[in-house]
């Protein structure tokens, strides 16, 4: 049976556990302070904000979508403040009638069609397309990915932040993770509630079987969980899925919200209704094995986010063959970014044909992932990421640096780890730790 495993990190925000890899999804440290500083801030998102028609973002492990929603996060608080004070052509509908309810609730409505709130075909569009839309807005195009439909499902119901919560203690037994929480972590980032609507949209209109999957309904109603989930999305949902029948799901999902919402959550609202009946956001979600995705596709993109399992645990996603994959479909000026300050992984990357670079958060002091870019002046130019040091490029030649190969990218992680074990006590290269003592003046 599948089963959720989630606690708040030091920031409020909500992290998960997964028993089967053994391994966090988030840091305990804060995941939304963990999205925006080491995958949001040295994205250097202002650079396409100001100069791009379109941003075309690939997230990689979408898990519960905390770098997708900081950066429609970020995008909205940034980019759209121009836009304060203004009015967003939306009015409150009034009606007794359930079929009036699929009428249009503002006075350009019949401009827009209702039936591609969200553009479906997400690998059609075409770099040189022509955008149309009523605002000086770039296009903000998303693809996530991920292998559990679950948590694809269940991401826009998380709660934002919760302000006062038991740091003393899991719903799980987990001692490693209970050590780490408890500290103090100063929450800089505030998630806006209109984020996760604009999911919420998103994912009910990619995946319409949402509503009659017994597994995902009964994750969503488990007491167990309701702390961690917000009521007001959940109670939305609900209205929906008893109505999807009379109104239709894709056409009439603007008007629900309109109707039930619009007094007590308007600004969030206002804000999420804008850009979508804009079209400034396409945000489409996929379940399906990253690798096969990337295969089939021939589009590009400005930001990566590769956000998987560690390396040990998820070898797949991290391999020379998958970052040659990647080296395809990154922008000439886009930049792929990684938590991951593995040897091996800066070691495929550059391989690969890639460039790199350490992010720094400079909050911390610490230097805390890695970047990859085809063109060698976004590193210098990025204030959040720094060339390697002698001694990281050094220790890429031992055998730490050995990278995870999966020839047709269709290799199982236990088959990976294993080939690489053999490639490794095969090899004549110095060991990391031989290295590490050796270089201990240098690494200080």
């Amino acid at each position: 049976m599948y089963k959720l495993y989630p606690y708040f990190t030091n920031d409020g925000s909500v992290g998960l556990f997964s028993p089967e890899a053994d391994d966090i999804y988030h840091s305990t440290y804060g995941a939304l302070s963990e999205a925006y500083e080491k995958f949001i801030l040295p994205a250097n998102v202002e650079k396409y904000l100001d100069n791009k028609k379109e941003i075309k973002i690939l997230d990689i492990c979408y898990g519960i979508g905390y770098n997708s929603k900081s950066f429609l996060n970020y995008f909205f608080e940034n980019f759209t403040q121009k836009e304060k004070g203004k009015n967003y052509n939306i009015e409150t509908i009034y009606t007794n009638n359930k079929k009036d309810k699929s009428k249009i609730f503002s006075e350009n409505i019949d401009k827009i069609d209702t039936n591609n709130i969200i553009e479906k075909n997400f690998h059609s569009f075409k770099s040189n397309e022509t955008i149309d839309t009523n605002n000086s807005f770039p296009k903000i195009f998303i693809h996530a990915i991920d292998t559990d439909k679950n948590l694809v499902y269940l991401s826009p119901f998380f709660k934002n932040k919760k302000n006062r919560f038991d740091k003393s203690g899991l719903t799980f037994d987990n001692e490693k993770i209970s050590r780490m929480l408890g500290k103090n972590t100063e929450p800089k980032y505030k998630l806006h509630k209109f984020v996760n609507l604009i999911i919420l949209l998103s994912v009910l209109e990619s995946h319409s079987e949402i509503f009659t999957d017994e597994e995902f309904n009964n994750l969503l109603n488990d007491k167990e969980n309701s702390l961690y989930f917000d009521k007001s999305i959940i109670d939305l949902y609900k209205f929906i899925k008893s109505n999807r029948y009379d109104y239709g799901v894709t056409s009439k999902i603007k008007a629900f919200l309109h109707n039930i919402y619009y007094q007590h959550i308007s600004k969030s609202y206002k804000i999420a209704l804008k850009h979508l009946t804009n079209n400034v956001i396409n945000f489409t979600t996929e379940i399906n094995d990253a690798r096969s995705v990337l295969m089939k596709s021939k589009f590009q993109y400005d930001i990566v986010f590769l956000d998987a399992f560690t390396p040990a645990k998820c070898p797949c996603l991290w391999s020379y063959e998958f970052m040659c994959e990647l080296y395809k479909h990154l922008d000439e000026n886009g930049i792929i970014l990684t938590y991951s300050n593995s040897a091996n992984i800066r070691n495929a990357f550059l391989q690969a044909g890639f460039y790199i670079g350490k992010i720094y958060n400079k909050s911390s002091n610490k230097f805390m992932g890695t970047a990859a870019v085809k063109n060698k002046n976004l590193i210098s130019e990025n204030k959040f990421i720094e060339d390697l040091s002698d001694y990281e490029i050094g220790l890429i030649n031992t055998k730490a640096g050995i990278t995870y190969k999966d020839p047709e990218l269709n290799l199982s992680n236990t088959e990976i780890i294993n080939n690489h074990k053999i490639k490794v006590d095969n090899s004549i290269l110095e060991s990391s730790s031989k290295y590490i003592k050796r270089n201990k003046i240098k690494k200080n």
